[in-house]
C-alpha cells in the first residue's frame, strides 16, 4: 500500500527527490500513486526497487542496466522499514502514558515529517486512539492517563483538521458525548474518521444537558448529530437525550456509537453506527 512521501523515500534510500522524479519519468520502473492534493505516495515495493538499483550502481552497473536486470529479477521483498509507523505509534503511546508531553510532540512531529498526512492519521493516530480507549476499558490505565492523552491529541488534531480537505457536498455532522459522559477518546476517533472522509465536523466534546444541546443545535447548521458513549451507566440519559433532541429537531439524523452503545445495540435500532469504519460508512450513506 502506498504510504511514503518522496522526502521519506529519499531518506530511506539515499537518493535525492530530484533523482527519484527523473528515474520515474525516464525509466518508469516505479509509478507512485497520488494523494488528493497531488503529492506522490510510494509503497514498500517502490522503496525496495530504488534500493536495489542503488546497490547495483555500487556494483558498477549504470542505472539503465540495473533497471533492465530489475525487470528480469523477482520483485524485491519489503524490509522492516514498513514497521517504522508502528514504532512511532508505540513511542507516542509510551510518551502519553508517561505524561511526557515534550516527547509526544517530538514524535508526532517526526511522524508528519516522515510520512504523508493521510498515512499518519490512518496508521499512527487512529490505532493510537483505539489502543488508549481499549486500555482504559480493560482497566490497564487510569482516567488520568486517558484524559491527558485525549487533551494532547485533541489539541493536535484540532490544528491538523484544518489541513484536511472538506467536501462541500457532504453534510455537516455534529459530534458530542452522551449527557454525563466525559470520555472523549471514542468521539475523537469518530471525528478523525469523518474529517478524513471530507465531512465538516463540529466537535462539542464531553457530554452536557440535553436542553443546552438542543439550544446549541438551533445555532448549528447541521444535518446529523452523533453521540458517543463509553460507560453503560450513561445509556438511559443518552436514550432520553436522543428522544428529546429528535422531538425538538425532527429533521435531524441522529446516531450513536461507542463501547456502551455497542453492548446495548438492540436498544438503538437504526441509530447504532456500528463497530467498524466500514459499518460507519454504511450508516453515513443513510444521511
Amino acid at each position: 500500500m502506498p504510504k511514503y512521501s518522496i522526502k521519506t523515500v529519499a531518506t530511506l534510500t539515499g537518493v535525492n527527490p530530484t533523482t527519484i522524479r527523473a528515474w520515474e519519468r525516464r525509466y518508469q520502473f516505479i509509478v507512485p500513486s497520488r494523494t488528493e492534493s497531488g503529492h506522490r505516495l510510494y509503497s514498500d515495493q517502490d522503496v525496495e526497487k530504488i534500493k536495489w538499483v542503488v546497490d547495483k550502481q555500487k556494483e558498477g552497473l549504470s542505472v539503465s542496466q540495473a533497471i533492465q536486470q530489475l525487470h528480469q529479477a523477482p520483485e524485491p521483498e519489503p524490509t522492516t522499514t514498513k514497521l517504522y509507523d508502528e514504532e512511532l505509534k508505540d513511542g507516542l503511546l509510551h510518551a502519553l502514558l508517561s505524561f511526557d508531553e515534550r516527547t509526544a510532540h517530538d514524535l508526532i512531529n517526526r511522524a508528519f515529517n516522515t510520512f504523508s498526512f493521510e498515512k499518519v492519521t490512518k496508521d499512527v493516530i487512529g490505532p493510537l486512539l483505539m489502543e488508549i480507549g481499549s486500555r482504559w476499558e480493560n482497566g490497564s490505565i487510569t482516567i488520568a492517563h486517558e484524559h491527558f492523552a485525549t487533551a494532547f491529541l485533541r489539541a493536535r488534531l484540532s490544528t491538523l483538521s484544518l489541513q484536511m480537505p472538506m467536501n462541500p457536498f457532504l453534510p455537516r455532522i455534529t459530534c458530542v458525548c452522551a449527557p454525563g459522559e466525559m470520555h472523549e477518546i471514542g468521539l475523537l476517533f469518530v471525528t478523525l474518521y469523518l474529517r478524513q472522509h471530507g465531512y465538516d465536523v463540529i466537535f462539542l466534546g464531553a457530554g452536557f444537558p440535553k436542553e443546552d444541546l438542543s439550544k446549541a443545535l438551533h445555532d448549528i447548521d447541521t444535518s446529523c448529530l452523533i453521540f458517543a458513549c463509553t460507560l453503560t451507566e450513561h445509556i438511559p440519559n443518552l436514550l432520553d437525550a436522543m428522544d428529546y433532541i429528535q422531538n425538538e429537531h425532527p429533521d435531524l439524523k441522529i446516531g450513536a456509537g461507542g463501547y456502551a452503545v455497542s453492548l446495548e445495540r438492540g436498544r438503538f435500532n437504526g441509530s447504532f453506527l456500528g463497530d467498524t469504519p466500514e459499518e460507519w460508512t454504511k450508516w453515513l450513506s443513510t444521511i
